[in-house]
């Protein structure tokens, strides 16, 4: 199983922070281009588990940095759909925002997002 599988594997079960170390096996083994993908998916896996981790500045702050790097990648990079991964990830990052400016607001986490991977299309 691909660096990537096992990436998304862990993130679609909300295990950031194993996403977070497979995201970082695939980023020290990327080049080129592929580093700044990497980076993007090793952010977004760092921001979720902050998020997990009730910690909101922080995880708005990490989710941030990964839509920036990834919104460089079109609708599809390395069979991974990033523009799913960057609507989800931005929803959560105004749910963050909005859960920071209401105090009494719990932060939704029906709306924790899903990576996915392209389907594969039979020859």
């Amino acid at each position: 199983m691909s660096h990537l599988n096992q990436t998304v594997a862990a993130f679609n079960i909300r295990r950031y922070d194993q996403a977070a170390r497979q995201a970082a096996e695939g980023l020290a083994m990327a080049q080129g281009r592929d580093e700044a993908f990497w980076m993007g998916i090793l952010e977004t896996c760092e921001g979720f588990a902050l998020l997990q981790a009730k910690k909101m500045p922080k995880a708005e702050q990490k989710l941030i940095g990964a839509m920036e790097k990834l919104r460089n990648f079109g609708f599809r990079y390395n069979n991974f759909e990033v523009t799913a991964s960057l609507a989800g990830t931005r929803r959560c990052v105004e749910e963050i925002r909005l859960t920071r400016q209401h105090r009494s607001k719990v932060f939704d986490v029906s709306l924790l997002p899903q990576m996915r991977l392209a389907a594969k299309a039979d020859d």
